[in-house]
């Protein structure tokens, strides 16, 4: 045999895995693409030329009596995570049988969600099973640590107890499904790739009208394929519906704008009902003809049960938080004012951690003298209470700032008013009073973020400091000293609340820091070429910028809401 020598382009590794016979793998579990090397292509049994990197290809060698065990422990693994180690039979095109040996790792992305198992293929074939665990049969899927110390799923169990382990994973990932995007999650992220399904289709009844709620599809092959089918896939859940009971289509075919058939493939259709009321229907496409024997279609129907309960639950968490949400907004401003030289934008994000909104808001004053109150503030907590201080707060300070007060006596009247009602709650404000003809600002700040000089063209980022008092509502007595500057031409103002940089495990410091590099750097980003643009259409693109991060949180812990005001330069 010829001694090898790895190349520069030939990794060390993958000489090592191709000595011990052993094949490479990646499944990347959002596109549903799969890399197979050469040798685990063989030990597969697909010529690597035929490998198209599609799943129904290994779901087709998979020896039927491993499918649903082997759905189970890919359940298992997606949901903690970490490394397994799992045995299973593949089917060879010349009728020969061979054990395979699976050695891995699930891989989350940035997002916390799954992402891609990576890992090793190994031909047993010919060796003797493993001992089994004292008390348990041969394993099929063998106990390995994963990242957090636990143990995957083991034991070699019957076609029913497998069936059960799997609705026992998914029931569990989806008891901690809050939303119905969360359920949506679940359901893409576990049960369809541990079932080997392609595309998942949702609809749910709001009302007695079906919504569209989501998709999944791997590729946009299939998902055109998927978008032609749409009127089918609806009918077929309107029929699973109106007759109550699944539908399961083998052999469904798909065909191009020609007419010319382009695939087969099979649908579990699944009526989605709890306590007698309809909730909607659930569509597992799968590539290629499938047969639904008995037991599939016990634990399809099993599936059914436990995702229409998921989903009437968040449907009831969505609904009141949907409410919620309403309350707040009606709480704050319905318009802002036009402030001649000035542009201004601002946004608002609820939680989608609890069912009820907080008390975060904003507001500016046209005032008597001709300035303008700019005001920000967050309520403590996350109830209807906080969101009824936060409106009668409002009130005062406008009420305050319409007499005529200054910044300091806004706060310190405000506090004894919230210190004086029958709530524990308490708020931190800021509060600055703008000279719109000489852009001379006064600020106090009562426990509030300080807020944010932005020079927009340099660009520039910094905190302005305000000296300030506790939180509204501490202290009867406090006082709250106020502060002067000037916003210059064409320089920005940001205030903001909390949630707009606090991230659980983070100092609060660092979050600041992070989000005045972040404003930074959209400013660099987002410049446009000399001549395009406005003033205001980069202040959206700045809040947009600002705010981004906080919608890709899922969950958000808390409310947003910030507010954005520039000074348009003066001409000349």
């Amino acid at each position: 045999m010829d001694a090898r020598r790895p190349t520069d382009g030939e990794p060390r590794l993958a000489l090592a895995a191709e000595a011990a016979r052993a094949g490479a793998y990646e499944w990347d579990i959002s596109t549903g693409a799969i890399f197979w090397d050469e040798i685990a292509c063989r030990l597969v049994g697909i010529a690597p030329d035929d490998f198209d990197g599609r799943a129904d290809a290994f779901f087709a060698a998979l020896d039927p009596a491993d499918a649903t065990r082997l759905a189970a422990a890919t359940a298992q693994v997606i949901e903690t995570g970490g490394a397994y180690r799992n045995w299973y039979q593949v089917n060879h095109p010349d009728g020969t049988v061979h054990r395979i040996e699976e050695r891995g790792e699930v891989v989350f992305g940035a997002d916390g969600r799954p992402e891609r198992f990576i890992g090793l293929l190994i031909d047993r074939t010919n060796e003797a099973p493993e001992p089994a665990h004292p008390g348990r049969p041969t394993d099929l899927v063998h106990p390995t640590e994963n990242n957090s110390g636990s143990t995957a799923l083991s034991g070699l169990l019957s076609a029913r107890s497998d069936d059960s382990s799997f609705v026992l994973i998914l029931s569990r990932a989806l008891s901690r499904a809050t939303t119905v995007a969360d359920v949506l999650r679940v359901m893409t992220d576990i049960a369809r790739p541990s079932l080997g399904a392609e595309n998942l289709l949702i609809d749910v009844i709001y009302e007695d009208d079906a919504a569209w709620i989501g998709a999944a599809a791997y590729a946009e092959n299939l998902r055109e394929g998927l978008a032609g089918l749409r009127d089918q896939a609806a009918e077929a859940m309107r029929a699973a519906v109106a007759g109550e009971r699944p539908l399961f289509v083998e052999d469904i075919e798909v065909r191009g704008t020609d007419g010319e058939l382009t695939e087969t493939r099979s649908w579990a259709v699944l009526p989605l009902s709890n306590s007698d009321q309809w909730v909607g229907a659930c569509l597992f496409s799968f590539s290629g003809s499938r047969v639904f024997d008995d037991e599939k279609r016990a634990l399809f129907t099993a599936v059914a049960g436990i995702l229409a309960q998921a989903l009437a639950r968040a449907k009831l968490y969505d609904t009141e938080h949907q409410r919620a949400t309403q309350l707040q907004r009606a709480m704050l401003p319905r318009r802002l004012p036009d402030l001649a030289g000035f542009d201004s934008v601002v946004r608002y994000l609820p939680g989608t951690a609890g069912m009820l909104a907080g008390g975060d808001w904003y507001d500016q004053l046209e005032l008597a003298d001709g300035s303008i109150g700019l005001v920000i503030g967050d309520v403590q907590g996350h109830s209807a209470e906080a969101s009824a201080v936060m409106g009668q707060l409002r009130i005062a300070i406008r009420a305050y700032a319409a007499e005529g007060h200054g910044p300091s006596e806004v706060l310190s009247r405000s506090g004894r008013l919230l210190a004086g009602l029958d709530t524990d709650l308490f708020a931190t404000c800021c509060y600055l009073q703008l000279n719109p003809s000489t852009g001379e600002l006064l600020a106090a700040r009562a426990g509030h973020p300080h807020p944010v000089m932005v020079d927009c063209d340099r660009p520039r980022v910094t905190e302005f400091a305000v000296p300030g008092g506790p939180p509204l509502g501490v202290d009867p007595a406090a006082g709250y000293p106020w502060t002067r500057t000037v916003l210059a031409s064409g320089d920005a103002l940001l205030l903001y609340t909390d949630g707009l940089v606090e991230t659980r495990g983070e100092d609060i410091d660092a979050s600041v820091r992070g989000m005045l590099s972040r404003i930074q750097d959209c400013l660099v980003g987002d410049r446009p070429p000399p001549g395009s643009g406005t003033g205001a259409d980069r202040l959206e693109q700045l809040a947009d910028c600002l705010v981004q991060p906080v919608l890709d949180m899922a969950p958000r812990q808390d409310d947003v809401a910030l507010m954005l005001v520039r000074r348009r330069p003066v001409a000349g």
